[in-house]
Formats: structure tokens, sequence, C-alpha cells
């Protein structure tokens, strides 16, 4: 394991409303660059933000009510404050969470219960743990795991090695460290105790695309608009396709009116039958603007595939399944970054939402028979599915448990072949041949366990698998932040946008998805802001060359991982069946996303970082909340444990109270999102405040 205690990236801690959080503050101490506080004067978030990272906080107080917004959004101080004025119990602020454009965490203190929750798509999530009774909660699973001293679960490892892990498994790698589901909030009461309630629900599908179409333009265009600042450079793919190709009109039409500039990107291939350079091309004839350039990286310019994998990629609290483009991640960030841009436009997430899976036919012969005949007819000659197989797999009804525990049973077999129809609620389950009987074995129980319980994220499978399928990416996305971030310019996805999966969930499956139209949903939406011409795309640029010449230049990449594997050390792989799958003889059929699992989770147990933080206290040290006074009759105070100061960041700071005590804190509100800002919050002193009675204030870290 890597000792790498300066970890550079954002993070944030929330805490209760009671004495037992102040030891966890002061473990925190030496790593606590801002500190905002309860009602009370007790700390509530504490957390990081240093000096060049990115992104944009907003922070606001009215009496017993505080609420902070970080991430990507559009939210004003002034705004801010509306709501905590509105504010009287955390349930208000659904309103709130729903009505939010962007990608932000939602924490509110309101009369000493707190709230906190993510994103629907899982690009924000949160992570809650318990110490000596107490709830915590953060943006990290790391530093809760640190906190608690949290062992390594060999279950949830082995889970991180399936062909495709789905977002109910994709959970913190540690023992007692939970990931708040992803459309719940965590509530933490004065007690230390904590629940979740439900603040989102998948829309009811009922749009057609006509309809369904001016409804995804409008948050397609706000989630671009969103990540485009005042004179800023903003970096976007282009590479012809229908998902890059609309974020770079939308981009070039805010960044026209943020007086910004837009430069696109687009990764040349080798491969003399790949068509991505011949849609691009048209899509740049058609981009006007002054303010607009076009990049393309030739084949061998950027990293290859496989490049680098067995360099530990620092800084992350779980295994990236982006391992494999890791280096081109990090180049292409560096070079956008060079140009002056701080946020890089993915179209990422199009797959996902835009379109449907095959599943949805099992729902439509049950809801419009006879349309599901025309459809079937369709998607059976693109797919040469045959008519045994395809009754088969629409004969199946079982329930979303029934079917989790088939799925549990059949963890070592073999992955279905490609012309056989998938029609499950998710992708199949399967482990691939490298991992022990052991692992199997605890992974199936841990399975059938859950699916006793276990309901579906929508009623149909079509609605689960769209949402499952975002929060897989949103989970990927989130790290692919992180190492961008570290880079240059950062990774943004705007299809995981909660506001745009929401748009693309509205529309019914059929309409979002046909045999004869590729996706036929954005080409609606597109109508009037892209030229036809780039609407009629019907193909798909696809990648096995790229893939396959960087698997041949960088075998000994991959023979370093897997030499001496620390995955075999704690019993879950072998590694002679490993490195001869990997090295010389890779399974036909088997994805593989089963390698890329193996190398994430692999290269992630050698990067691992220490947050090398002090013992739990043995005595908890109480100290009563000050009460609140006027700035004018608080005496200076300042702790003498306290960090040393920051340096002042080259920045406009608004000046903050400087005699207000708990816990000590540094400078500076959270920024845990990506999104380049343009001013600071408070800059509280080597103390943290006790409120006033009403205190706003907006944050935003320096590009």
């Amino acid at each position: 394991m890597l000792e790498n205690p300066a970890l550079s990236g954002p993070w944030f801690v929330a805490l209760p409303d009671s004495a037992s959080a102040l030891p966890v503050a002061r473990r925190l101490r030496d790593r606590i660059g801002f500190t905002l506080t309860h009602a009370s004067g007790r700390p509530w978030v504490v957390g990081d933000a240093p000096d060049g990272a990115t992104g944009t906080a907003v922070a606001a107080r009215h009496g017993s009510t505080a609420l902070l917004v970080t991430g990507t959004h559009a939210l004003t101080a002034g705004e801010l404050a509306d709501w905590a004025r509105r504010v009287r119990t955390t349930a208000d602020l659904d309103a709130l969470a729903t009505s939010l454009t962007g990608s932000a965490h939602l924490v509110a203190s309101v009369d000493g219960q707190v709230r906190v929750q993510g994103t629907a798509s899982g690009v924000r999530r949160v992570f809650t743990a318990t110490l000596a009774g107490t709830t915590l909660a953060a943006d990290r699973a790391d530093v809760l795991a640190a906190l608690t001293g949290a062992p390594l679960d060999p279950v949830r490892l082995t889970a991180r090695l399936l062909a495709m892990t789905p977002s109910s498994l994709t959970e913190p790698v540690w023992s007692g460290v939970d990931l708040v589901p992803p459309d719940a909030c965590l509530l933490l009461a004065a007690d230390g105790t904590a629940r979740t309630r439900t603040w989102w629900r998948p829309p009811v599908q009922e749009l057609d695309r006509t309809q369904g179409g001016p409804v995804l333009a409008r948050a397609l265009a706000d989630a671009v608009a969103v990540r485009v600042r005042e004179h800023a450079v903003v970096g976007s793919d282009l590479s012809g396709g229908l998902d890059s190709t609309p974020l770079s009109f939308l981009a070039a039409e805010a960044t026209g009116r943020a007086a910004g500039s837009l430069v696109t990107v687009r990764i040349g291939v080798a491969d003399p039958t790949h068509d991505d350079h011949i849609w691009a091309a048209k899509a740049q004839d058609l981009l006007d603007g002054d303010h607009i350039t076009h990049t393309v990286f030739g084949p061998g310019e950027l990293p290859d595939m496989f490049e680098d994998v067995a360099r530990p990629v620092t800084g992350l609290d779980e295994p990236t399944r982006w391992i494999r483009p890791v280096a081109r991640l990090r180049e292409t960030a560096r070079r956008l970054a060079a140009v002056g841009a701080g946020v890089h436009l993915t179209g990422h997430g199009g797959d996902e939402v835009l379109a449907v899976k095959p599943s949805y036919l099992h729902d439509l012969t049950r809801r419009r028979p006879a349309l599901a005949r025309e459809h079937l007819a369709g998607m059976r000659a693109l797919r040469r599915w045959s008519t045994t197989a395809t009754l088969r797999a629409l004969a199946d009804r079982r329930p979303y448990g029934s079917w989790l525990t088939a799925e549990a049973d059949a963890l070592t077999s073999s992955f279905p072949p490609a012309n056989q129809p998938l029609f499950g609620w998710e992708y199949p389950l399967r482990l691939p041949p490298w991992v022990t009987g052991d692992a199997a074995a605890g992974l199936c129980d841990e399975m059938r366990r859950r699916a006793r319980d276990a309901r579906p994220y929508a009623p149909t499978r079509a609605a689960h698998t769209t949402v499952d399928l975002a929060r897989q990416l949103g989970a990927a996305v989130r790290l692919a932040e992180t190492v961008t971030a570290g880079a240059g310019a950062v990774l943004q996805a705007p299809y995981l946008d909660d506001r745009v999966l929401e748009a693309c969930l509205a529309v019914r499956p059929e309409e979002r998805s046909s045999p004869w139209t590729y996706k036929p949903l954005m080409v609606e939406a597109m109508r009037g802001t892209m030229p036809e011409g780039s609407l009629k795309r019907a193909t798909k640029g696809e990648f096995s060359d790229d893939f396959f010449r960087g698997q041949q230049r960088h075998r000994g990449q991959i023979a370093e991982l897997f030499d001496e594997p620390l995955l075999a050390g704690l019993g879950l792989i072998d590694t002679a069946t490993l490195r001869h799958m990997a090295l010389a003889a890779y399974p036909p059929g088997l994805p593989w996303g089963a390698l890329d699992a193996t190398m994430a989770v692999e290269n992630w147990l050698r990067a691992r970082s220490s947050w090398n933080l002090p013992p739990a206290e043995e005595t908890v040290r109480i100290t009563p909340p000050v009460p609140a006074t006027t700035a004018a009759s608080r005496p200076p105070t300042v702790n003498p444990t306290a960090a040393a100061p920051r340096p002042a960041a080259a920045v406009t700071r608004l000046t903050a109270d400087a005699t207000r005590p708990t816990v000590p804190a540094v400078s500076t509100v959270p920024a845990v999102s990506t999104v380049p800002a343009v001013s600071t919050v408070p800059a509280v002193s080597t103390v943290p405040a006790v409120p006033t009675q009403e205190e706003n204030h907006r944050v935003a870290q320096p590009r």
C-alpha cells in the first residue's frame, strides 16, 4: 500500500449535531480545510477543497437551518438563502433536490437534524459508517474506513470482479462502510442514529418521442450550460456520433452566449473501416463561430489502451473500471488544460440513457403485443435471435428477487452467447474463471441473502436496466473526474445529470429505441439545433482494433500488474489461471470487461493511500456549545491546537468573523464537484463559526 498522506482531492464529512462528533473532527484536524457549523456551534460539515481544486459550492443559513450545495449547479447564494428561509423540516428539501440542474451534493442541518444526499445517477455518492454509536456521512468511502478502522471486505471485492458489476453491488470495499442508495437521503439525528428516506423515483414512462424530445432538449441544454462559465474555455468530445455531437452543438451555443471558447476533441483510430472521422468532419463544417476550434489527435498521438495499467492510480477510494484508458484520460485532460480548458464534456452516458436495451421487448409484449411483434421481427433480424431462444426469454416472468437468486447460482457459468436475447432485469452476472471457488461461493451466498428482500429500481425491466446502467457509469465517471482533475481539464458527463436521466425515462421505451432508427429520441430532441445531415447517422464507431493494438503493445504492463497479485494473497483469484488467460488464451465469449475489472481491483489494491489519522480518543472530551452572541461582544478566541492557516489563494475572499470557537479549521467551503468557478467562500479563520441569525455565502474554487 502506498503511503500517501497528502491526498490532494476535495472531500467532506457530515456530522450529527452531537458532542460525540467533536472527537471525529479533532482526528481529522490536520486534514481539515474548512468547517461549517450547526446552529449549536458544533461542527456540521468538515472537509477540504485545496487551492487549485475545481468546483462550486454555495452555503446559506437562516435561523436553525443551514444548507450546502456543492458540485455542478446553477444556484446563487440568494436563491439558496430563499430556500433556507422556507425550509421547516428536512423533507421540505425534496423540492430543492428535484429542481437542481447539474450534478451536486446537498447537505442540510435543520433544527439539529442532518440530511445528506448525492444524485440519483450515482455520480455524486454518499457513504456512511458508524463510529462509537455515532453515524457519519461522507462523499468518500476511504475517509470513513480510516476513521472506523474498517477492514477490506473480500465479498465486496469479489463483486468488483464480475464481468459487469451491477450498481447494487458497486459498494464500498470495506466492511462496515456502506453506500447510501442514490435515490435516498441519509438523515442523521442528534443522538447519533440514522435512517434513510427515498427522495427520488423514476418518472412514469408515458410520453412519445415528439412530446419527450423537447423535454430532453431543454434538460440537455441546461446540463451543458451549467458547465460553461463566463469567458471560459470548454472542451467537448466530437466523434460524429449522436452522443458527443449534440453536446458540441449545445456547447457552441453556450460558450457563444458566455463569450467563451469551445475546443472540440476527436481521437483518430488506425482502423480503415472506422467512420467516425467522416461524420465528425461533417459536424465540424456545420459548427459555426470564431470561438470554436477543432482538435484531432491522430492515431498514436495519445497513449494506447492498456498503457500504464500497472502504474498505481492514486487518490481513488474504489477501483475504477476505466483502468484500460486511464493514461489516455490523463493526457487528454492535460492537453485540454494546456489550451485553457477546465472542463471536458464527454458523450459517455448517452448509450445508457438515450436508447433502451432489448429487455424493453419483454415489457412491450404484455403492454402492446401487436407493436411488440413488429419490433421483435426487426430485432431478430438485426441480432440473429432464434425463435426458440426468443420465446424462452419472453416467457421468463420472474420477479427481480427470483431472477437475482438464479444469477447467484449461475455466477461461475459461461457468459451467454452473443446471439441469445438478454431480457433479464440486468446483464448476466458472471465471474471469470480465474476467481477462486471460495470467493465465488462467498459472493453467491451474499447475493442469495440480498435476493430475499431485493426490489427493482423501477416496475419494468427496461426502466430498471436504464437506471442500473446509468448508476454503473455514474460510479466510473465519479472516479474519472478525480483522475482528470489531477491532470487538467475535468471530465464531465451531462447525460448523467438527474434531469437528463428523468427526461429520457419519461419517454416510453419503444419510442426511445427502434430496430429501424438509431437513437430516435435524440434525433427528435436535436431538430432545429443540429443540422439534419448530422442527425442521419445510423452507425456507431467500433474500437476493437484500438483495443487489440494496445493489448499487444502493452502485454508487459499486464504481466507486471499480475505478477504476484495482491488479489491472490486475499484468496480471491488463482494467479496461474489469470496470467495464462490474460496473456495467452483469453476465454472465447468472456467479455473483456472481466479483464478490465480484475486489472482495476489489482491496481487499486496497489495504489491505496493512507489517511494516517491519529487514533480514536479513549475519553470523549465534551466541549459545551458556545451561545450565539453578537459579533461585537465575542472576544477573539484562538485554539492552540489548530492547524496553521494556509496561505491565501490568489482569489478574492470575503472576510468571515474570526472570533468563533469550536473545532479548528482552515479557510474555504468545499467544492466537491468539478466545475471551474469564480470566487470563494468566507475564509473562516483558524476556528469555525457559531452562526449568526442569517448568514449566506457563495463559494467557488479558483480555476
